[in-house]
């Protein structure tokens, strides 16, 4: 039966689809428009196979991208009123050191637009920071800390005005022309004026006939815990701009530091589920415990802890935030977009409603080219 003949149960101004930090924040944006909103999650908000889980994030201002810079700064303020609206914590400014071989172009970035930094020697920055061992020069950015990452989906949450149903897995989402429907893996069919789908890596393959060349396969990245002496200083964040692009961050409220890489790891197991049994990659846990070797002197390089997350990123770095007919698409954000969220949320709320976003939104295109030269993001 063609999409459009067929009939839904139940009517809905916006349906959400994915209640990731991504979903969460266009949703409570969209309802801070007064639009009726239902969000739906196929387990629950972050759950250990979702790209939001885990308690912390970093928040950072620098990039090899005079655009990002600017998008960090507003989705800055948009962190700091979130914690007045939700009366949560969720930004600690702890400042952070960015180096490596690839630091210039951060550095290039922020002094185009205008940014606050400060450039240190190793040492000297070593004998500000001695918790950390950075090589060659150092870019400081007094502005960047660690987002609470469990925090911000409950103050999402409990800002917006909209309704969530957990354990609610989508089949598809189809585009019927007057309006959008959305099929349920249990057979039920809901419909909305428009829908907006943030579901991680299962975001195009839940439309029908939609494709995106700049996909790359979703990564199970391997993040290390190593245990931090309830006497000293945590070593701060920071970012090792290069081939391996190491970074670390310490965990607020826990005696835990926070170890991982930004390139992509190994593919994501096909029938990977929520419940999948986790399971060490060696490859990059060796990579790990030679970093903290490295650059954490003050610290046991044995973790007390290992997890694997989830990065659903582009080839070329850059998100995924468009619209097609009634559907609206956000994806590609899992890799660097958790800081962002508050921002990205407002963009996908434009399109949803059909109003011009305040960014020029071509760069994050579902039809750009999967070939066009960027930094590393």
């Amino acid at each position: 039966m063609p999409a459009e003949r067929r009939v839904a149960a139940e009517q809905h101004q916006c349906i959400v689809v994915g209640a990731g930090v991504l979903g969460l924040a266009a949703a409570c944006s969209l309802s801070h428009r007064d639009i009726e909103v239902l969000l739906l999650e196929a387990v629950t908000p972050g759950h250990p196979m979702a790209g939001s889980k885990g308690s912390a994030r970093i928040f950072r201002v620098g990039y090899p991208d005079p655009l990002y810079v600017e998008m960090a700064v507003g989705a800055l303020a948009q962190w700091r009123l979130l914690e007045n609206e939700s009366g949560l914590d969720l930004l600690d400014t702890t400042g952070q050191l960015s180096f490596g071989p690839d630091v210039g172009a951060v550095t290039e970035a922020m002094a185009e637009t205008g940014m606050e930094y400060e450039e240190l020697s190793a040492a000297a920055a070593a004998a500000r920071f001695p918790a950390l061992r950075p090589t060659g020069p150092v870019l400081y950015e007094p502005e960047s800390g660690v987002l609470a990452a469990d925090q911000c989906l409950r103050a999402l949450h409990a800002s917006g005005k909209f309704t969530v149903r957990s354990g609610h897995p989508v089949a598809t989402v189809e585009d019927a022309g007057d309006q959008a429907h959305v099929l349920l893996r249990d057979g039920t069919r809901l419909a909305a004026e428009v829908v907006v789908t943030c579901a991680g890596p299962q975001t195009l393959a839940l439309v029908p006939g939609l494709r995106a060349a700049v996909l790359r396969p979703a990564s199970w990245q391997q993040v290390v815990y190593l245990g931090v002496d309830g006497a000293a200083v945590p070593p701060p964040v920071f970012i090792e701009w290069g081939p391996d692009m190491v970074y670390g961050l310490p965990v607020a409220g826990q005696p835990l530091y926070k170890l991982a890489q930004h390139v992509p790891g190994p593919p994501l197991p096909q029938a990977a589920t929520p419940s999948t049994e986790h399971t060490d990659d060696p490859t990059s846990l060796s990579t790990l415990t030679e970093a903290a070797r490295r650059l954490l002197p003050g610290l046991d390089p044995a973790p007390v802890a290992t997890e694997r997350c989830l990065y659903d990123n582009t080839a070329d770095g850059d998100f995924i935030v468009d619209r097609v007919g009634r559907i609206v698409i956000g994806s590609g954000t899992s890799g660097h977009g958790f800081k962002f969220a508050p921002l990205l949320g407002d963009l996908l709320a434009d399109l949803a409603m059909g109003l011009r976003p305040p960014i020029d939104l071509s760069r994050f295109s579902l039809k750009r080219s999967p070939l066009r030269a960027v930094p590393d993001q």
